[in-house]
């Protein structure tokens, strides 16, 4: 049996679209008789592919149908990474790191809504423990930015964009991947300036003093 062409599918080892071998390949074709005698057909394709460049593998999912366009439904599993999680994500408060990663996990299953607010109780969190409860949301926020911790024009795009994440979960509001995007670029940025901290305390103790170290030096 010839080998079949490879085919391009997101890889999220390789974070872009890849060439893949298909594996294996299983089609299950249906056919329906509806009104009057009209017989439609649909079906669906389940592929175990493998990345031609880290070799991961995953499975594609496809569907047809002889009525309707279905060229764009298109499902992957493991799902496709929109946004991975940063590698410092172990070096933070432990319920902060939990609550980020299940945000991360509402962005993978393009769960909009469910990232808004997740992000939305991140910096909530990230707040009281950096700046303590000083009141609601917005005067945590003015605190942020007179202690240093958050720019001016940031905190514009964050108190704009976590208005979206409060219409999200009491008005049904969905926000665009823009919005998200906006987000949790700004997130990311607060938060990892705790792991930077305990990376420079950590280096901090590591480092000699200048006097250690020029009693370390042997005499000329």
């Amino acid at each position: 049996m010839p080998k079949k062409a490879p085919i391009l599918s997101f890889c999220n080892a390789c974070s872009r679209e890849t060439n893949h071998d298909i594996v294996h390949e299983k089609v299950r074709l249906v056919s329906e008789t509806v009104d009057e005698g009209f017989d439609i057909e649909w079906s669906k394709t389940n592929r175990m592919i493998e990345c031609r460049g880290c070799e991961s593998i995953s499975l594609q999912v496809t569907w047809w149908h002889s009525e309707i366009d279905l060229s764009d439904d298109i499902d992957l599993y493991p799902p496709r990474i929109s946004r991975k999680p940063p590698s410092w994500l172990n070096d933070i408060n432990r319920d902060l790191a939990g609550i980020l990663r299940e945000t991360y996990s509402a962005l993978h299953a393009d769960s909009r809504r469910l990232a808004m607010m997740g992000a939305r109780t991140t910096v909530d969190m990230y707040m009281n423990l950096t700046v303590g409860d000083v009141g609601g949301f917005a005067k945590k926020l003015a605190k942020l930015v007179s202690d240093g911790h958050l720019s001016k024009f940031d905190k514009i795009i964050l108190d704009a964009a976590l208005e979206a994440g409060h219409a999200a979960s009491h008005r049904g509001h969905t926000p665009s991947s823009q919005e998200i995007n906006q987000v949790m670029d700004i997130v990311e940025n607060m938060i990892q300036k705790l792991a930077l901290t305990k990376s420079a305390e950590a280096l901090s103790k590591g480092t000699p003093s200048r006097k250690i170290a020029s009693e370390m030096l042997p005499e000329s």
